[in-house]
């Protein structure tokens, strides 16, 4: 686990409450759970503008932070720099914190990142790709690799076992 981590986990019991839920001694959770979880939990608070989870929770209980609108904002700001993956797991790591501390969001309000955007299209190599590619290759092997590769459909990894038996 990175120092970060630790040091909020050792400074602040509304972290501590993550780890002992996640990692603790009956749970089998493993620690880069926690550590990826405390990476959120920071990130939200940088969001928020707070000096320390503690302060940003008491404010949330007592309602001058609106949990569940923030969350929904970080993620929309959170979606401009990262990936949906990792903002997703931003959110889960935000839910457990948040409900381990007494904070009530309703969820169900709240659109989480699909897991598995799709920033690019497959699609076959056209002829013209093919005659790049084979203009760009240095050897007759690589020549070669590319045609078995355009022609039979085997996948990459398995192009690049095969061995010529002698």
């Amino acid at each position: 686990m990175r120092k970060f981590a630790r040091e909020w986990i050792q400074k602040y019991p509304s972290i501590a409450k993550i780890n002992q839920a996640i990692a603790g001694p009956r749970r089998m959770g493993s620690p880069r759970t926690v550590e990826d979880y405390v990476k959120a939990v920071k990130k939200f608070i940088e969001f928020l503008g707070e000096s320390d989870p503690e302060s940003a929770l008491r404010k949330m209980r007592k309602r001058k932070i609106k949990a569940g609108i923030k969350v929904d904002r970080f993620i929309d700001k959170a979606l401009l720099t990262y990936a949906h993956g990792t903002v997703r797991n931003y959110m889960f790591g935000i839910r457990k914190w948040l409900e381990l501390n007494g904070v009530k969001v309703d969820w169900s309000k709240i659109e989480p990142p699909t897991s598995g955007a799709v920033r690019e299209r497959d699609r076959a190599p056209t002829r013209d790709d093919i005659k790049l590619l084979l203009n760009h290759a240095s050897s007759a092997r690589d020549r070669a690799t590319i045609l078995v590769l355009a022609t039979s459909g085997l996948r990459i990894g398995t192009v690049l076992t095969l061995q010529k038996k002698t």
